[in-house]
């Protein structure tokens, strides 16, 4: 509520600043500043509709017009895995995206929100502590920076689950178990004897159809928007990262290029663009597990608490130490990120 609260405090102040900007002269008559918006979603998406479609119109709305920006779908400009060059250089201006595709490259992308093993945060309010206020955010903005790109932010994508032709009812089931995942995802359900691959989203529905996978997890909505239903009966629980983090990045070329108030402007957009998607993602999943489980036919099925010990104390803890240890040469701010994460998961209670 505190957040909310700041945020509206936040677009009153920066709408002030442009209805003063749109009756002075000097500034009414700036040329307009067209951006490109790479989005990692498809046409019709919950992000485009619920998030992207309304980030950008509240920036030129809030602008007067002055800040023009132009969507563009997944692959449309450039394929994902080249949208940190494509920043880098000016091609596009701005882009929702995950530091966990550019790791190899970028340390942090191994501690930022997206890439986060399982059971870390376990409610909303708990990632927006940690990643905007405990200052992992932070570090990955500085990191950024030096590769010439604006950070806007972490913000949610939705919770992490995966769902499966077979019952999975334990840990001992994902032994053979073929699944779609990504990340830190795919490095649990490999810890425990599944055999995960990546594959594009609009991939999987077959795969899982014809037998190349035996199931795929992501954000939850994609179950649903992919009607994987269909070939996965069975839904698995709980959430694994709550929720899933992407990114919202930009051309630090562009961004330097902006008069001081539509930077304002565009940071205010940024913040209320978590809260849209983190708004839809979460009614939008209390009714698939209220009404939409029961017309598809789903069974939803639940790792028993001992098993969600097990994932935090055998894969998760030794996770983030293996990635200080592995990273942290390169970039001391990793083995800071991971002290802030162990701190906040013992203030909370979820280890000693």
């Amino acid at each position: 509520m505190e957040n909310k609260k700041m945020l509206v405090l936040g677009m009153i102040a920066v709408l002030l600043l442009s209805l003063l900007a749109v009756g002075n002269p000097s500034v009414a008559a700036e040329k307009e500043i067209k951006w490109k918006f790479q989005s990692h979603h498809t046409p019709g998406s919950l992000a485009v509709e619920k998030a992207i479609k309304p980030f950008i119109e509240r920036v030129e709305k809030m602008s007067g017009g002055r800040l023009k920006i132009s969507l563009h779908y997944a692959g449309e400009l450039v394929d994902y895995a080249e949208v940190d060059a494509a920043l880098q250089g000016n091609m596009i201006q701005i882009a929702n995206t995950s530091s966990l595709f550019f790791r190899g490259s970028l340390p942090m992308g191994w501690v930022s929100a997206p890439n986060m093993p399982p059971f870390i945060t376990r409610t909303n309010d708990e990632f927006n502590e940690l990643f905007h206020h405990r200052g992992i955010d932070t570090l990955v903005g500085e990191a950024l920076a030096e590769r010439g790109i604006k950070f806007l932010g972490s913000h949610s994508v939705g919770n992490t689950y995966f769902w499966s032709k077979k019952p999975i009812k334990s840990l001992e089931d994902l032994k053979g178990f073929k699944v779609r995942f990504f990340g830190s995802m795919s490095d649990f359900v490999e810890h425990f004897g599944a055999s995960p691959v990546m594959l594009p989203h609009p991939e999987t529905y077959m795969a899982i159809a014809t037998g190349t996978l035996d199931g795929s997890g992501t954000a939850w909505w994609l179950y649903r928007d992919l009607k994987l239903y269909e070939v996965c009966p069975y839904f698995i629980g709980p959430a694994l990262q709550v929720p899933q983090g992407m990114e919202l990045w930009a051309s630090k070329a562009a961004w330097d290029a902006l008069p001081e108030d539509l930077q304002m402007i565009v940071e205010t957009a940024a913040r209320a663009f978590n809260t849209d998607y983190m708004d839809a993602v979460t009614m939008e999943e209390r009714e698939m597990f209220n009404k939409s489980f029961k017309e598809w036919g789903t069974t939803y099925i639940e790792f028993s608490d001992e098993d969600v010990k097990r994932i935090v104390n055998e894969f998760s803890l030794p996770y983030l130490d293996k990635v200080a240890a592995e990273q942290g040469p390169k970039d001391a701010r990793v083995v800071k990120a991971v002290e802030i994460v162990k701190q906040f998961m013992k203030d909370y209670g979820y280890i000693e």
